[in-house]
């Protein structure tokens, strides 16, 4: 079974441009499941049910984040959610409020019961900075597996951690993941180039084994098109499983 995560930019930069060049990447990676982060909505546009529509997969959006965005030089009522496209309809489904800083807002996760024992994690944890916003990131983390967890099921936790492999936040999952992946963040903001020589703060970590293995983990969507542009600011992570 192969998981994507990627977190999709909102509607930064073209987005347009942007939604084609996901769509066709991962249409080439054929995936089973695709975790979405800031999954953006407002009236007449919604990343994942374009890119739900262009993969031919079913889509399971959880809205989050609701204010006011500019979109093509006018503001918008938007949401900046989570979503997951895939291949079967869930079999179970659920949406967890996480702990939250009010200079942060709202950050959810969400989960799907993709086959009788696998359930998939879909995460986007604070971006804010300090010892405070480490630990809280901890406490996320903590809640949202404790929330997700289910007897008989493995558990693979994806999504935008915001957050090295080494960071001390993530010491509870430190052995599903891999310190020396590569950079997630990519491409420009606001036309300045985005650094892609720190460390990867997207993950996909198989938090409980049981009858799945993880047989590889690579980047994906991680190359500019003709024109310079990349699908999103961040790269995707691919984690392929099989039965163990």
């Amino acid at each position: 079974m192969r998981i994507v995560t990627l977190n999709t930019w909102k509607n930064e930069g073209r987005y347009d441009h942007r939604l084609a060049l996901m769509a066709e990447g991962l249409a080439a990676l054929a995936p089973d499941v695709v975790c979405l982060q800031e999954a953006f909505q407002a009236q007449g546009h919604d990343t994942a049910a374009r890119l739900g529509e262009a993969l031919g997969l079913y889509v399971s959006i959880e809205p989050a984040r609701r204010k006011a965005r500019l979109h093509e030089g006018r503001p918008m009522d938007s949401a900046s959610g989570l979503a997951i496209l895939s291949r079967a309809a869930p079999q179970a489904r659920g949406r967890i409020a996480l702990p939250v800083d009010p200079a942060d807002g709202e950050r959810i996760a969400q989960w799907i019961q993709a086959t009788p024992d696998l359930r998939i994690l879909n995460l986007h944890l604070t971006h804010l900075r300090g010892p405070e916003a480490s630990a809280l990131r901890g406490r996320q983390l903590a809640h949202a597996m404790a929330e997700a967890a289910s007897p008989g099921s493995s558990l693979l936790a994806v999504g935008d951690f915001n957050a090295p492999a080494t960071a001390p936040e993530l010491a509870a999952v430190a052995a599903g993941l891999d310190p020396a992946a590569p950079p997630t963040l990519q491409g420009e903001r606001a036309g300045r180039p985005i650094s892609s020589t720190g460390a990867a703060i997207d993950h996909a970590i198989l938090v409980e084994t049981g009858r799945w293995r993880l047989v590889s983990r690579f980047n994906a969507l991680d190359r500019p098109d003709a024109d310079g542009f990349f699908p999103s600011d961040h790269a995707a992570v691919v984690a392929d499983l099989a039965r163990a």
